[in-house]
């Protein structure tokens, strides 16, 4: 096994208190996000996005190739950065890619921004494989975007319409001995998602969990959510995890998304 599939391994395995310190805590989710322009176009990071970049900072990423998916401000891509990664930034919604080069630049880190569908990456060889996608499920009638907030959390009746697509597409993107991190509310069935990278062939657990109280968007959804039986009436929080997925084996094929 080479060296760089070594340490792609290793990811969330060790922890550079630095770079979550200066990402993390200065950036994400206290109120100094002025080098993350906090702005209304695109989804201001917060807890899951802390929870993904403190995963994904636990190792020693310098000189790996990281791809982030769904890249919104651009926190994990210039977390990664920061710690020395080769970083490709992908997100469908214009106004997320500008934003995350402007993050980069403000960071003095460079990050490659590519505004392109997840069905459309096809570059493969990433030792490293983030997301941190839409996974709010979305009641019938709710206004859909493709720039701006709301493309960043409507994930679909279930929750999965961008999910099934990340997980169909990651195991054929990464290098041998590469590494997905994902992160995803229980509400938008974290079972199905071990399932379907598992059946891809990818070693596959759940690493971090937190409970978090409910945010402003699950808020306004309660009473639908609760209708379709994915809250319980009584419930004010929702775990988060972060799901690692490991290539360990022959390079998968590249699924069909459905």
């Amino acid at each position: 096994m080479s060296t760089t599939a070594s340490r792609a391994e290793s990811v969330s395995r060790q922890r550079p208190l630095g770079v979550r310190s200066a990402v993390t805590d200065s950036l994400l989710i206290t109120s100094d996000v002025s080098a993350l322009h906090r702005v209304q176009d695109v989804y201001r990071p917060q807890e899951d996005t802390a929870l993904l970049v403190d995963e994904l900072t636990s190792a020693d990423l310098s000189g790996l190739r990281v791809l982030d998916l769904c890249t919104g401000s651009g926190a994990v891509a210039v977390a990664a950065a920061l710690a020395g990664a080769q970083v490709t930034a992908v997100d469908s919604c214009r106004h997320a890619v500008a934003r995350t080069r402007r993050s980069a630049a403000d960071a003095g880190v460079e990050v490659r921004t590519v505004c392109a569908d997840l069905a459309d990456v096809s570059e493969t060889g990433f030792d490293v494989i983030t997301c941190n996608p839409p996974y709010v499920p979305t009641p019938p009638g709710t206004e859909m975007s493709a720039v701006g907030p709301r493309h960043a959390w409507n994930g679909g009746p279930d929750g999965r319409a961008v999910l099934d697509v990340v997980c169909a597409i990651v195991p054929g993107l990464l290098a041998d001995g590469g590494t997905v991190l994902i992160v995803q509310s229980e509400l938008s069935g974290v079972d199905a998602t071990v399932a379907a990278l598992r059946a891809a062939g990818l070693r596959t657990e759940v690493t971090s969990e937190r409970r978090i109280p409910f945010g402003p968007v699950v808020r306004s959804r309660h009473d639908a959510l609760v209708e379709s039986g994915f809250l319980d009436p009584e419930s004010d929080d929702e775990a988060i995890v972060v799901i690692r997925a490991q290539r360990t084996g022959d390079r998968p094929g590249r699924a069909e998304p459905a």
